[in-house]
């Protein structure tokens, strides 16, 4: 009999966490109002989540992102060391290399920073954001500016990005070129 609620609770604690996971990733218009929505979820109860199943990539990538966005590297650093180094989808450790990469550079490490975004550049070529970094890094020095200036020019083209980001790109392509 003890056997069997020991056996019930690992089931439970093995289970709940791959349940929520799932409810986690179906956002889909349909499920809209029977499924979890990120917004909805705190750092906490996502911290919980991945502790209990570190391998939860995209939720790590999430999370990082809401600390990264708050300013708060250092709780966003090891979730996008842990993408980086562990996940096998190429795209989502370009994005964790360019976001530790930016990290880096905001540490005052501008060499550092530029290997892990070019690394980010070799496993995913076409990422606007690692494109978009490594042009605002080398804008800023006067031996690699016209290198900068060609990158961020070159992403004014790009239909991807928003109005947004090609309104900060002109902005500090204006600064720049002149």
């Amino acid at each position: 009999m003890l056997k069997n609620k020991w056996f019930y609770s690992l089931l439970f604690i093995i289970l709940f966490p791959i349940f929520l996971f799932i409810n986690l990733q179906s956002n889909t218009e349909t499920l809209n109002n029977q499924s979890t929505n990120l917004d909805d979820v705190t750092n906490e109860e996502m911290e919980q989540v991945i502790k209990l199943n570190p391998d939860i990539m995209p939720m790590r990538v999430a999370l990082a992102n809401r600390y990264f966005e708050a300013f708060d590297y250092s709780s966003a650093l090891p979730h996008f060391m842990y993408v980086a180094e562990n996940s096998e989808d190429n795209d989502l450790k370009s994005l964790s290399l360019s976001q530790i990469g930016w990290m880096v550079y905001e540490s005052g490490d501008k060499v550092t920073s530029l290997n892990y975004i070019n690394e980010s550049l070799r496993l995913s070529p076409k990422s606007l954001l690692a494109e978009t970094y490594k042009g605002i890094i080398l804008i800023q020095e006067e031996e690699t500016r016209d290198e900068g200036i060609l990158i961020l020019n070159s992403l004014k083209n790009n239909p991807a990005l928003t109005k947004e980001d090609l309104t900060i790109i002109q902005e500090i392509l204006d600064i720049y070129e002149n």
